[in-house]
């Protein structure tokens, strides 16, 4: 997992701004939760870039995933979702394909046809996904955001900042089909 003062360091470096809230502790019957939100906010090639880590420790040893958003300067009407293939859904899909969905070196690719298009056609951020577990989505509910999940944390610095140039393509990509 991505440490503390990794996150520190690199939004130090970057002249931005991080923040965590005062641990939070509850009692449970399995024993004691410690609760602690951390967030990060800077600024990368002119692109707002924010991170949000809910740290969870003690009797319940689970953590709200950590997440990367990069805010989108306007709306872009897009949705997106890119995930990792599950085995099932790869059968399923062998045996019942879906229009919905396009399925690229072993990701799901779900959203705005057009915007697929483009990005499969796009090989380096193909390439860039097959080296990585992560999840990535613009949500219907907010499409001015970009939110990549690595699905195992961050261990580097170098690592976090591939996951910073593959949002970057991403949005290359956003403003170009929203000129």
């Amino acid at each position: 997992m991505f440490s503390v003062n990794l996150l520190k360091n690199f939004v130090e470096k970057n002249n931005g701004t991080y923040t965590e809230e005062v641990i939070k502790e509850a009692f449970s019957p399995i024993g004691k939760m410690i609760y602690q939100p951390k967030s990060a906010y800077f600024i990368i090639a002119g692109s707002k870039i924010s991170v949000n880590l809910n740290e969870v420790g003690g009797a319940i040893p689970t953590a709200e995933p950590f997440r990367i958003i990069l805010h989108l300067h306007n709306k872009c009407e897009n949705t997106l979702e890119i995930y990792p293939i599950p085995f099932w859904e790869r059968i399923l899909q062998s045996v019942f394909p879906s229009k919905s969905i396009t399925i690229k070196d072993h990701y799901i690719f779900k959203g705005d046809k057009k915007l697929i298009q483009d990005l499969i056609k796009e090989k380096s951020i193909v390439s860039k996904l097959k080296k990585q577990r992560i999840y990535i989505r613009i949500p219907k509910e907010n499409t001015s955001k970009i939110i990549l999940t690595p699905a195992r944390g961050i261990e580097t610095e170098t690592e976090f900042e591939y996951f910073i140039t593959i949002l970057k393509i991403l949005e290359e990509k956003i403003n170009f089909l929203n000129v």
